[in-house]
């Protein structure tokens, strides 16, 4: 227990963890962004007592973080990797991490070509992460230029289209970055770069 939280480590029967998902409050989460963070295999807690471990935890994160990445992290600057210690994650924002740095963290075991955002929620995680990495948004541009490349036109069609994707984003849930959004419209755009995969 920490902060009235349950942090789980190390290996756990099903039935046991199912038996601790049944005492959880209403109000208790399940939160595999901060177990991931902790190397735990699962944390449960409140959201508010979740973000002041966070906040706690997070300078050691990035320094194992810097230590897993070894030579790579030299190419990272501070905002990098706090984001990969702390940040909010998912397979999408994870492959465009790696399609704009190089740097692939050992957990992220997707494809660029596969992990595109497919839906408000996932290109979401994409947003946060640009707005939390300044740097990554010069490359943007960059990455709108690389359509000839097989795999790629997908992620550079979304980076040429980002700024109508924010525009849209902030018309249907201005509120976006303090958790899960319903943006239909966003989620319709998105739909149109998957079609580019089967074209």
């Amino acid at each position: 227990m920490r902060e009235g939280c349950r942090l789980v480590y190390g290996h756990m029967p099903l039935p046991e963890f199912l038996d601790l998902m049944r005492q959880a409050h209403d109000s208790e989460v399940l939160h595999p962004g901060l177990a991931r963070m902790l190397d735990a295999t699962a944390v449960i807690g409140r959201p508010e007592a979740l973000a002041r471990i966070r906040r706690q935890e997070t300078p050691a994160a990035v320094e194992r973080m810097r230590a897993q990445l070894g030579r790579a992290a030299l190419r990272l600057d501070s905002h990098s990797l706090r984001w990969l210690a702390a940040g909010e994650q998912g397979p999408s924002s994870l492959a465009l991490f790696v399609l704009l740095t190089g740097v692939r963290p050992r957990y992220y075991r997707g494809t660029t070509m596969r992990d595109l955002p497919r839906e408000a929620n996932a290109f979401r995680r994409c947003r946060l992460l640009i707005e939390q990495v300044p740097a990554l948004r010069r490359a943007l541009p960059v990455l709108a230029q690389r359509v000839a490349e097989p795999g790629i036109a997908e992620w550079a069609a979304i980076a040429e289209a980002w700024d109508d994707l924010c525009v849209q984003m902030d018309h249907e849930a201005p509120d976006w970055r303090h958790g899960q959004i319903k943006a239909r419209g966003v989620t319709a755009m998105l739909k149109c770069f998957r079609e580019l995969e089967t074209a």
